[in-house]
């Protein structure tokens, strides 16, 4: 009988100038691992698409990709205005393009303008240079 950590496939090393997600008991921790690119770089989160981010269809799910794109939402604002508290407000996509199972697949953007309270970005997610979903949306400071 395997035991627990036999059956999960071995953590895939951070790619070069990427750093490991630091909260692994988070949601975002059970649906990545989620990578980084490390400061002073662009905006930038990622993770290597594996069969348990596919849908029957066998390419990546649509939610794996709505849910990197909202965590690079907030990669891209806290790298404008440092770190706050807040929540997604709006969160828009076009998906453009197959995710597929095997590679990393990264988000990275701009901010197009951030206020008081609220914040926009706009983004890509890609795979080998390959626009996968345009993505645009709204964080709200609280707190």
């Amino acid at each position: 009988m395997m035991s627990k950590s036999e059956n999960k496939p071995a953590r895939k090393a951070a790619p070069d100038g990427w750093t490991l997600q630091s909260h692994n008991e988070t949601f975002s921790g059970h649906a990545g691992p989620f990578f980084f690119r490390e400061e002073g770089g662009a905006p930038g989160v990622g993770f290597f698409s594996e069969p348990h981010h596919a849908n029957l269809g066998g390419i990546v799910h649509g939610g794996a990709l709505l849910t990197l794109a909202d965590m690079a939402l907030w990669d891209i604002c806290r790298r404008e205005v440092g770190l706050f508290r807040g929540v997604t407000v709006t969160l828009n996509a076009e998906f453009v393009g197959a995710g597929p199972v095997g590679e990393f697949i990264e988000a990275t953007g701009e901010m197009v303008k951030a206020g008081r309270k609220l914040m926009f970005a706009r983004g890509t997610v890609s795979a080998k240079g390959n626009v996968l979903m345009s993505f645009s949306g709204t964080l709200k400071r609280v707190g």
